[in-house]
């Protein structure tokens, strides 16, 4: 019995529907697509599951926990809803919990008590995503981007700090703190050097457009971390391929090292890659002139 009136709900569901266009789909490393959280919430909690729902109306990005307890309800058992309607709905006793012709309200009061099992699930949810979540981070990080002409070091590293280091936040705030990173104070530069290692762990290489690893070895060469710079070029080369940049990179950072026929090999890999760079020609014309008799045989 219970079959049938399954079948006859997803049939009346898809007639309902019938004529309509399918959602778009947004495809950008993962996908995203329009759903109706509290139809699905209500399907939870017929289902002897319950629902926790962001209550913050004005949000692009909705979040919400679906719990599907698969337990045996003592809550139903003594919940008295407001109203009840009749029992000849062919959607009685659909999945056990005759709950189908409640009022919106009696549903919300019976997953609310549920949740209550949860506590500590309740807690964590009331504190990572009612008291401040992705949406307002989203906006967070978005006015300081548009609104800001250039926001400063130690308030993108508060921004890093609140993603917990996320790489794609950092990709987006690469070039102002790229300006201002050699001149910042040791404790924001002992904040950058600690927490680099965890950005890039976070990182997955979903875009091979979004060099990530590229910029974290520019930001090692303005801490004069050569070293780590050249290990995040090398990387960069790994995942994304040859860039002559990157090879120019390279070469400074051996010249900083004083590893100059390194750094010359270098300049003329992004020579090879791109003929006409002055950048690495003139790196090169800079050690013939510095060292004259090092590299006579390569003029």
């Amino acid at each position: 019995m219970r079959s049938a009136q399954t079948v006859l709900f997803f049939i009346l569901f898809f007639i309902r529907f019938r004529g309509l266009n399918d959602p778009h789909v947004a495809v950008h490393g993962s996908f995203s697509v329009m759903v109706n959280y509290h139809a699905i919430g209500l399907y939870c909690t017929s289902r002897s599951g319950f629902v926790l729902h962001d209550p913050q109306e004005e949000a692009s990005l909705k979040v919400s926990v679906l719990v599907f307890t698969n337990q045996e309800d003592a809550v139903l058992a003594t919940f008295q809803p407001s109203t009840m309607g009749h029992q000849s709905s062919p959607f009685y006793d659909l999945g056990r919990v005759q709950i189908h012709n409640w009022v919106g309200s009696d549903v919300e009061r019976l997953s609310a008590a549920r949740s209550l099992a949860f506590p500590n699930l309740c807690r964590a949810f009331s504190d990572s995503i009612t008291s401040f979540g992705p949406n307002d981070f989203f906006v967070v990080q978005k006015s300081m981007k548009d609104d800001t002409e250039r926001p400063t070091l130690k308030a993108i590293v508060a921004l890093l700090k609140l993603s917990n280091w996320d790489p794609d936040v950092f990709y987006k705030f690469r070039d102002p703190i790229l300006q201002q990173v050699s001149a910042c104070t040791i404790k924001l530069r002992n904040d950058l050097c600690r927490n680099l290692p965890q950005l890039w762990r976070q990182h997955f290489m979903l875009d091979k457009n979004k060099d990530v690893a590229f910029e974290v070895g520019r930001l090692y060469y303005g801490l004069r971390m050569y070293q780590k710079a050249i290990r995040f070029y090398q990387t960069s080369i790994e995942c994304s391929g040859e860039h002559h940049v990157t090879f120019h990179n390279m070469g400074l950072c051996y010249y900083s090292l004083s590893q100059y026929q390194l750094a010359f090999h270098h300049f003329g890999k992004a020579l090879l890659l791109k003929n006409d760079y002055t950048k690495a020609r003139a790196w090169q014309d800079k050690l013939h002139r510095e060292k004259p008799y090092q590299f006579e045989d390569l003029k």
